[in-house]
């Protein structure tokens, strides 16, 4: 392997790892209706997945296209905005109480699923074995570029200008 599809690799390996870790806890905390530590914890996910999730949605994605139907790519970004609409969701919690428990079904629900696209994104990096190394140095470059820039999940979705590759 490429030291830059090492470094692709390892970087997506400790990204996904970190939000699979943070999911975890984060159904853990709606189960047991510890809603103060959930929100605390979608707080933080917010600002650690948003450098990654703008990289797949401006960069890598796109990037995977080729290798994937319309629809898989389609549903990737869908997962994403489900995901964040839970994380808002739970951002908007009071820090007392107990949940519905049809709510809270539906939030752990919501997570497992967000669960399951991590895990399925952490390996989609084996798709991306036909691009070039200038296309994969770029991806490399642009993971870098988000991580400087470092927005929280929650603003992925407004506009933020993206230099051209």
């Amino acid at each position: 392997m490429t030291q830059i599809k090492e470094d692709l690799f390892t970087a997506f390996h400790e990204d996904h790892a970190a939000f699979g870790r943070m999911l975890h806890d984060l159904r853990t905390k709606i189960s047991a209706d510890d809603l103060g530590a959930a929100k605390a914890l979608a707080k933080r996910l917010d600002k650690k997945a948003g450098a990654h999730i703008a990289f797949e949605e401006s960069d890598f994605y796109p990037a995977l296209k080729p290798f994937l139907s319309e629809q898989e790519v389609d549903e990737m970004y869908k997962e994403h905005a489900q995901g964040l609409s839970m994380v808002q969701c739970i951002l908007n919690f009071s820090r007392s109480g107990k949940l519905d428990p049809s709510r809270r079904n539906s939030l752990i629900k919501d997570i497992e699923r967000l669960e399951t696209h991590v895990s399925d994104c952490g390996e989609l990096f084996g798709a991306m074995g036909g691009l070039s190394l200038v296309r994969l140095q770029e991806l490399w470059e642009r993971l870098n570029y988000w991580r400087k820039k470092a927005p929280c999940w929650s603003d992925v979705g407004e506009e933020i200008p993206t230099p051209g590759l």
